[in-house]
């Protein structure tokens, strides 16, 4: 019996040191992740371009190298039997390749390939490039390191003039969907996430700017786990003042940290709405091809009011997230409001030696409960029309003018492309009607 405890006794001491990496299994993925280039299509032709003017060709299935050395163009050509054609500057071609070849920059880094299919305009890329037959073209693959990838993934999917917290809880959510959908596409497509809206958008070097870059680098290998797998960081751009439930999107089974809830603290206005409030006692039609939403507060006393957003309105809200920032919440504080009972971990491949990993969740304050509203037909985000920028102005050092600031005058920077209006909690709106 004496024995039988110590071995109890001893195993529980093993656990308990065991680091994280070892207990969440996820934490060891790779760092190097296969992106299909899907939105370049099958093109019949690749054209490659080593920034150094050097260039290894390695053959995946035969695990060698079929050429090294100079190269200022690689031209990639199908060939019929599924088949490929690969010519050097011209001047050297090597034939009926069936197996995937990548193509890797030779020299001292910052190394990339700049490439063109088909007819395409040309896009640059940070790692290597695979080439493999598909359907009587050819796919191309980017394989990249996961933080060079996000420094792609950020400034695409929200504006990338965000305040720095609003960028560093946009990352750590983009790294976290990435690491949680390695498996999102089959094996037959032979890569892990796509470039285009279906996972995340990822543009190449293109859309790095300094700002995402750095949110990058300060979060490194961060990500958000419950019950030790990833969490499903969804998130969106607008959701009009309230984020629904996920299971009011997409039904499914209950998320405990994908709730309905009021955006803002109870009894405060809130970080994010859109759009000139319109109270009524009824429903309100909206113009095509707008659908119809409506919020009701429970009680003896109903109201009903009717308010735009973009997007599933589940998860993290990008405007809301940078309300939050611009009144000074931290990344953290942000993550732990959109995404509830949530704990953030380190990726083994980032854990800088003896840093503690967070054992309980942060809270950030008790949010209202989800039948303290009822939202009725969220919209499809693709009927929802284009928002409109504010022509405003304010001053520079207040909240509403720290998002105005992010709007801008001129042309979006958003992935989208969207006009968007950003809202403060110091402005009039939805919250006047329902608190």
């Amino acid at each position: 019996m004496r024995f039988y405890i110590r071995f109890i006794f001893c195993l529980l001491l093993t656990l308990l040191a065991m680091p994280l990496y070892a207990q969440i299994s996820c934490l060891n993925a790779s760092r190097n992740i296969r992106i299909g280039l899907v939105s370049q299509g099958l093109p019949t032709t690749w054209k490659i371009e080593p920034s150094t003017g050097f260039v290894e060709i390695f053959d995946q299935n035969k695990k060698q190298s079929v050429y090294s050395g100079k190269a200022s163009e690689i031209v990639i050509t199908a060939m019929k039997g599924g088949k490929m054609k690969v010519a050097v500057d011209a001047r050297k071609s090597l034939y009926y390749f069936s197996n995937e070849l990548l193509f890797s920059a030779v020299g001292r880094p910052p190394v990339n390939l700049k490439v063109r299919a088909g007819s395409r305009k040309s896009f640059s890329y940070r790692g290597s490039i695979a080439i493999s037959p598909r359907d009587g073209g050819l796919r191309g693959i980017n394989i990249v390191d996961i933080e060079d990838y996000l420094k792609s993934v950020v400034p695409s999917e929200i504006h990338n003039r965000a305040p720095d917290a609003a960028l560093q809880a946009q990352t750590i959510a983009a790294r976290t969907y990435a690491i949680r959908n390695l498996n999102r596409h089959s094996d037959k497509e032979n890569f892990q996430l796509c470039d285009k809206v279906h996972c995340q958008v990822y543009s190449g070097i293109a859309r790095e700017i300094k700002a995402t870059s750095k949110a990058v680098k300060e979060t490194a290998g961060k990500i958000l786990v419950y019950e030790n797998s990833p969490a499903n960081t969804v998130y969106h751009s607008n959701c009009g003042g309230y984020i629904i439930d996920s299971r009011a999107a997409w039904k499914g089974a209950s998320v405990p940290y994908l709730i309905g809830h009021y955006d803002g603290i109870s009894g405060h206005k809130p970080f994010c709405y859109y759009g000139k409030l319109v109270q009524k006692n009824g429903n309100i039609k909206l113009p095509a091809p707008q659908k119809k939403i409506t919020i009701t507060r429970m009680g003896a006393k109903s109201k009903t009011s009717t308010h735009k957003n973009f997007g599933h309105r589940v998860g993290m809200c990008q405007d809301g997230a940078i309300g939050m920032s611009a009144i000074g919440y931290g990344s953290r504080q942000i993550l732990a409001f959109y995404y509830p009972g949530t704990k953030l971990a380190t990726m083994r491949y980032a854990v800088p030696s003896g840093k503690p990993a967070e054992t309980k969740p942060v809270v950030v304050a008790s949010l209202p409960g989800s039948a303290a509203v009822s939202i009725v037909a969220p919209p499809n985000p693709t009927q929802i029309s284009a928002l409109q920028r504010s022509s405003k102005t304010a001053s520079s050092g207040s909240v509403k003018g720290t998002l105005r600031q992010i709007s801008g005058n001129g042309k979006s920077h958003t992935a989208t492309g969207l006009r968007k209006l950003f809202w403060t909690p110091g402005s009039p709106g939805i919250s006047r009607s329902i608190y």
